[in-house]
């Protein structure tokens, strides 16, 4: 199966594709990006990555013959056979990152310019056929939404990642509770940002129901906002939240290439709402159900009059800043 990450050349495409290569080493991985020499040297590198099958060590971690890692300049005729070759495709291509982008909230920093892009990739997807597509570039919610738009592709091809803040809140409710993070179930609507909505009401640890306090949901609440500026301000911006985020794409990726997942195990993304819950041209994360194809079915969950709100003004939020 064919994976083509659009942006390989940058730190979560590269993270996403290594990732893809180690777990699932019989995939043939594209890393599409003009940034050629980069993306080469990346190829050879991650090609050398699977090598480790020659050893001892190795082999057991790469039963799978290892697939092909190729480059391709997505402004080339090659670039368009790997497009339509593709069986996934992970878009993770972006400005980069400004002093603006480096604090809470930052991720509008760069929504001109990836809008931009998004549109000049959505021309591009649109000559081939539909691809399930997992957007990673930031704001991913409304980079989403412009490059389903550009593309004329249906809606259910398009999922926004935001599964990192899903990951970041087990990690606390893990900690607040003395679960495992796979006993935590805390799924996420809304925006990719400040107006994100845990579903406190589904909360379960181990099973069990979880209650908080609102001092207490504010409180993960703002841990979940602040933490990957946190990591940014003492890692650097090269390198930003690339491990939670490369590892949450892959899964995503996977997902898809197996064909979906059980009807009643959904996930949270970000897809293109047509009324569902009242809702309308608008991208923002909600319960989905995957398929080989991209989302199945979007899931309408009985919300608290809280968390109804919350979803409501990150619609806002996110119609705003579109224009």
């Amino acid at each position: 199966m064919n994976v083509l990450v659009v942006g390989g050349g940058g730190t979560i495409g590269i993270t996403t594709a290594y990732t893809l290569a180690v777990d699932r080493p019989g995939l043939d991985i594209t890393l599409a990006d003009p940034r050629t020499e980069v993306t080469d040297a990346h190829a050879t590198d991650l090609r050398h990555s699977q090598c480790h099958a020659s050893h001892a060590i190795g082999r057991p971690a790469f039963e799978d013959r290892p697939g092909t890692i190729s480059t391709v300049d997505p402004t080339d005729e090659p670039g368009q056979a790997a497009l339509e070759a593709a069986d996934a495709v992970v878009v993770t291509a972006s400005e980069p990152r400004s002093m603006d982008n480096l604090k809470r909230g930052g991720r509008l920093a760069v929504l001109e310019r990836n809008l931009e892009i998004a549109a000049d990739l959505g021309e591009w997807f649109g000559a081939s056929g539909p691809t399930p597509t997992v957007v990673v570039a930031n704001p991913s919610d409304r980079v989403t939404h412009r490059l389903w738009e550009a593309s004329g592709w249906p809606r259910s091809s398009f999922v926004g990642y935001s599964l990192s803040e899903t990951a970041r809140l087990a990690d606390e409710l893990a900690r607040r509770t003395d679960a495992a993070p796979d006993e935590i179930y805390c799924p996420i609507l809304g925006e990719h940002g400040e107006h994100m909505v845990p579903v406190f009401s589904r909360a379960t640890a181990a099973g069990e129901a979880l209650s908080f306090s609102s001092g207490e949901r504010q409180a993960i609440l703002d841990y979940v906002r602040q933490v990957p500026y946190d990591v940014i301000d003492k890692r650097g911006a090269d390198d930003s939240s690339r491990w939670v985020t490369g590892r949450g794409a892959a899964l995503l990726v996977s997902r898809l290439l197996a064909g979906g997942t059980d009807r009643n195990d959904p996930v949270c993304l970000a897809t293109p709402l047509d009324g569902e819950y009242g809702l309308e041209d608008v991208t923002l994360s909600v319960p989905v159900v995957l398929d080989s194809d991209g989302v199945a079915e979007i899931l309408e969950w009985e919300l608290t009059d809280e968390e109804r709100r919350g979803l409501e003004d990150a619609a806002d939020a996110i119609r705003s800043s579109l224009g």
